[in-house]
């Protein structure tokens, strides 16, 4: 029987994202069999089958065998930066209402090394590629365990400036443990995989993503899978205005998917 962390997600619901997204997993060791005492020859000539370790058993009775698990929940964390009157840009509520001239940022962080995907819509409707971006890390979109990913890049004159225009910004995110074929067939020329360290792979320039493609993607995640909590705190002196969002299956092709609305009126 394979223990990990889902199993032990299951057995305590109450956990919360932001706790799952720092806390380390701690590591299931397998327990070390008893030593089995030499038969004493002197005392005892006949010939004696060599004992069999047997692992303890569980609660129903069959025999436990554990491995060693170090893979942590798929997470993360995103915020909204405003620009304030100083020029610096803070932390604000993702749900707030933003106005005219206020310039916008989204910040992403992963707890886990994946693959991160990102798209918007505009007022047309249609989505189009906003990450992976050529002005980072070479238009990779692998992200490591701890790494920090800031949207619009720095060639998109680093933020978002809302106009007069009432609406919604739809961005659509999506991190995984394993490359999306059908993303990286949109996204890179020669639908070359990420697994493939050999073939040649160029970001293409303006590619869209049709709703249909959304919608899949959405479908293969479902919201009871994940994990979800909004952070509004200023304790400690520290203030944080964030959300988690956390799959706490451990397995290689785990998934999330995020709908972030950023609203101006």
């Amino acid at each position: 029987m394979f223990v990990g962390f889902s199993a032990a997600f299951a057995q305590n619901p109450g956990v919360h994202a932001r706790e799952l997204f720092y806390t380390p997993v701690p590591e299931i060791v397998q327990p070390q069999a008893t030593p089995t005492k030499a038969p004493d020859k002197a005392a005892d000539n006949t010939k004696k089958t060599a004992p069999k370790h047997v692992p303890p058993p569980d609660a129903s009775g069959r025999p436990l065998f554990t491995m060693a698990v170090s893979s942590a929940p798929l997470g993360l964390r995103y915020s909204v930066l405003k620009r304030d009157e100083a020029g610096k840009f803070q932390e604000v509520n993702p749900d707030a209402n933003f106005h005219s001239g206020d310039r916008i940022r989204v910040q992403v962080e992963t707890n886990s090394s994946g693959y991160l995907y990102v798209v918007s819509q505009g007022s047309s409707g249609a989505w189009k590629l906003l990450f992976p971006s050529p002005e980072v890390a070479g238009g990779s979109n692998l992200i490591e365990k701890g790494d920090t990913r800031v949207l619009p890049s720095a060639g998109d004159n680093g933020w978002w400036r809302f106009t007069d225009q009432v609406g919604v910004e739809k961005l659509f995110v999506v991190l995984t443990r394993q490359p999306e074929p059908d993303l990286d067939k949109l996204i890179y020329s020669m639908g070359a995989s990420q697994s493939d360290g050999n073939a040649p792979r160029t970001l293409l320039a303006q590619a869209t993503v049709s709703d249909d493609l959304i919608a899949r993607l959405r479908q293969q995640v479902s919201s009871r899978d994940l994990v979800f909590e909004k952070v509004d705190s200023d304790a400690a002196g520290k203030v944080e205005k964030a959300a988690y969002v956390v799959n706490p299956s451990v397995l290689p092709d785990s998934r999330l998917v995020v709908d972030v609305s950023l609203k101006h009126n």
